[in-house]
């Protein structure tokens, strides 16, 4: 079981507009469950602003969930990085959003006059939420979990489907030049011998082989301006920080946070974004 919660597992994307329609949806999805359900002994409670008062709770939870899913991951970035982010951390911050959603909602029942704003009620609020979410939160992980595997099962690259030879290219053809900001610093070489390009900050490692031996060189430049340098079509972005040469990619691993290319000469993999997974699947085969 450990060995379980040990196993990688996707960060979701952080973005704005994103977290707010979660929030929306959830804050929406237990204001109809409150008010139709009733639930927790509030079927025999009674007040003239009933639905409008519970219904306040699914503002609370929305309010939860977007500070949970985005303002705290915010304020902790470093907490927060799909290196190290695995099924048992996602299950737990699942769980912790309950620790915040039974406080919110203790502060607004008491700010409507219908529960006191005490440690024991805040504790009581705190187990009835994590009591209607304990099982989503765990089962809709699991159920991701082995989804994510079989979709990102390993790749075999030498048997890669079949496409039209290229034509015989020139050798100037085939010679790559990379040219950093400062119009001076240049890189030469072949395309075949290019392994992969990764960013970072301002600059750009060229992972690429001289005379049969890995090298790397250091360039001042964005991604983006040396992708625009490239016309050779086996080099292609597969992350927001790597370019790669799909031709020099040995393996194709994967787990639930996606695909790992392997180059030879180098312990270093290569993330695929989950939006270049595709294009690694049209390349290679299953295994």
């Amino acid at each position: 079981m450990l060995s379980f919660l040990r196993q990688p597992y996707p960060l979701s994307e952080l973005t704005l507009s994103k977290s707010v329609f979660h929030s929306l949806l959830f804050g929406f999805i237990i204001a109809f469950s409150l008010i139709v359900f009733q639930p927790f002994g509030s079927y025999n409670w009674h007040h003239p602003s009933k639905n409008p008062i519970l219904a306040g709770y699914g503002v609370v939870a929305a309010v939860s969930v977007f500070l949970n899913f985005y303002a705290f991951r915010k304020m902790l970035p470093r907490l927060f990085t799909e290196a190290n982010w695995s099924v048992g951390k996602e299950i737990i911050w699942n769980l912790l959003h309950f620790g915040t959603g039974g406080f919110l909602c203790t502060v607004y029942g008491s700010l409507m006059g219908v529960m006191p704003f005490t440690l024991s009620q805040i504790l009581y609020m705190s187990m009835v939420a994590f009591l209607m979410g304990l099982v989503p939160a765990v089962l809709l992980v699991m159920i991701n979990y082995v989804y994510l595997l079989q979709k990102y099962r390993p790749l075999e690259p030498t048997e890669k489907k079949e496409t039209p030879a290229p034509a015989a290219l020139s050798t100037q053809e085939e010679e790559l030049v990379l040219v950093a900001e400062n119009g001076k610093d240049t890189l030469r070489l072949s395309a075949p011998n290019l392994l992969f390009i990764e960013a970072s900050d301002n600059y750009c490692t060229v992972f690429h082989l001289d005379s049969g031996k890995l090298t790397k060189t250091l360039l001042r430049s964005s991604l983006s301006r040396l992708e625009s340098q490239i016309t050779w079509p086996g080099i292609s972005r597969c992350h927001r920080s790597y370019l790669v040469n799909l031709e020099r990619v040995q393996t194709v691993s994967g787990n639930a946070q996606g695909y790992k290319l392997h180059f030879d000469g180098t312990e270093q993999l290569v993330p695929v974004a989950r939006s270049y997974s595709g294009l690694v699947r049209e390349t290679f085969v299953a295994a």
